[in-house]
Formats: structure tokens, sequence, C-alpha cells
């Protein structure tokens, strides 16, 4: 269902756009799992913390191997990430030979290294056990100049329950799912319900008028669309060239549609979107671009075992 067929949607005012994309994207053809999948036992608690342009990358401290890092929040991402920089200073960890292969966020494979057990553990949420991460093979600026170590797919962190990232409160919470879904009424416009596909939660909406499906990617500080997207295609007319962004893969050329109207559940707003220069690809879990921090830096969202719902003020 269109997002956009709410009655009287809440109308938001424009926020200036900053395009820098962080996420590497959940890649649904590949299936490696964490060999010690990760629990929450118990609850957990860990204060977010927001950097960058106009503080829309979510982060959180932790240590990897001992050694305390910023981590950043990536509801994109399929696993969880070393950054290289970071890799290659940890004592107690090595590449193991083994490769594996992401899909960035402009739909190219990145070759990233397997590297061996390390131990994970989130402030005030405890240690999360032992995994075998990926690590990506050149430190690209915007993480080592943030001081971020590495990724959290926070999807990952409470199986059979609920993680709710509280960006008005500062927090990500382990939750039972009645007491997660209990937090979003007390925020006023309902972004809907994201329908979970392979490790993404999908989100329908409009883009001036044009049906979309985004992925919820708190990894990403703008909303954007793919330029090989059916609303990417036709929304061509209305972009202009903008500057580079940059992502896993590296700098991605992109344009910008400026001041569109973009309609998520009762959420309406008028913001600047990157239509992001990609390779077509087809994808199960296929989408036409992802809603970023720009939208979601107001909002409470509930990840659940097989969807995602998220409210805003």
């Amino acid at each position: 269902m269109l997002g956009a067929a709410c009655s009287s949607p809440h109308v938001r005012a424009p926020i200036e756009e900053e395009p820098f994309v962080l996420s590497p994207g959940p890649p649904p053809s590949v299936r490696e799992a964490l060999e010690h999948p990760l629990s929450a036992a118990g609850g957990g608690r860990t204060p977010i913390q927001r950097v960058g342009a106009q503080r829309r990358v979510p982060l959180v401290h932790g240590t990897i191997a001992g050694r305390g890092t910023m981590l950043l929040l990536d509801t994109g991402a399929y696993d969880h990430l070393l950054e290289g920089w970071f890799a290659h200073e940890l004592a107690d960890a090595e590449a193991s030979g083994k490769t594996a292969a992401v899909i960035d966020h402009a739909n190219r494979t990145v070759a990233m290294d397997r590297w061996s057990e390390v131990s994970l553990a989130l402030d005030g949420w405890g240690p999360l056990g032992t995994i075998r991460p990926l690590a990506t093979r050149d430190a690209t600026m915007g993480p080592f100049t943030l001081g971020i170590g590495g990724i959290v797919s926070p999807q990952k962190l409470n199986p059979g329950g609920a993680v709710v990232l509280d960006f008005p409160g500062g927090e990500m919470v382990a939750e039972d799912l009645a007491h997660a879904e209990a937090r979003l009424g007390g925020h006023r416009v309902s972004l809907g319900t994201a329908i979970r596909c392979g490790t993404a939660y999908i989100l329908t909406g409009s883009i001036e008028g044009k049906e979309a499906r985004l992925i919820v990617d708190t990894g990403a500080a703008a909303t954007d669309l793919k330029a090989t997207s059916a609303p990417g295609r036709a929304l061509t007319g209305r972009s202009a060239v903008a500057r580079d962004m940059v992502a896993v893969g590296g700098a991605v050329t992109s344009r910008l549609i400026s001041d569109a109207t973009v309609i998520l559940g009762q959420l309406k707003v008028r913001i600047d979107v990157p239509l992001v220069s990609d390779r077509a690809a087809m994808m199960r879990c296929a989408s036409d671009g992802v809603v970023g921090m720009d939208v979601l830096a107001s909002c409470v969202v509930v990840i659940e075992p097989n969807e995602m719902r998220i409210a805003c003020d």
C-alpha cells in the first residue's frame, strides 16, 4: 500500500541536506551468518550519540577485542563490520585469509576480508559474545575522521525480542515486544510499518508522487533514490548535478532533486533528495533507495524480528 494514502499528513519544515553515506547496504545475495549469534540476554541499554553534519550520524561506544571505539548504528547493514584502519590496529585480530563480498549503496560488489574471532561489547549493554567480522580493505575518510571503528547492525542484537532506537531520547534499548511497541504511543506521527525482506526493512512511501520502496537506513545521513529505480528514472529531469557521496566502495556520483515532497505514512516533508548513480541489479529484496537520518532523527524505531515500526515527533 502506498504510504501517501493517509488523509491528513503532518508537514515538517524543510531540512538542509548534507549527502553523506557510510552504509554498506544489505546484500540479499550474501547469506553468511555470525557463527555466534549475539544476544541481549537480560536486556541492554546504551547511549546514542549523534555527530557529523546536522548531528545525523548515530554512534554508540563499545569495545572490540578489548579496544574502545565508536560504532555506527546501521539498520542498512546486513552484518557487523570493522573499518579497515581499526582492524589493523587490533593486536588480537588478524585476517583469516577468507574473503566475502558485500553490495554497497550503489549496487557495486565490494571485497571484504573475514577476520579472526574477536569479542564485542557495547557500553551499558554488556558483552555480546564473539564475532568473526568482515573488514573493509581501505579506510574511507568519513569513518576515519569521525573515529568510527566499525558498524553495528542493530537488528542482530536481540533475536526474538525488539531493539528500540530512541533517537529523541538518545538511547538504544533491548526490550520485549509489548514494552517496545508501547514506546511508539508518545509520538504524534507514524511512518507506518516496514516489512523485513532478507536483512533489510522496507518502507513504502512516495517521492514527488512516485511510489518508492525505501530501505530504513540509519547509516545514511540523507534519504535518497537510486538513479536506475523506476522513481529515480522518472525524476531525473527534476534533478541537477551535485557533489559525490561516499559509500564503502568509494565515491558515488549523484544528482540532487531539490525541495522534493516525501510522504511516509502520516509524515509529509519537503527535503532535497540525492539521486545516486548505481548499477542496475536484480535483487530479491530490491529497493528504490533509502530513508535516512534526515527523516529519522526525531523518530523512535522499533525493530522486531519480521517488521519495523516507526513513530516521530
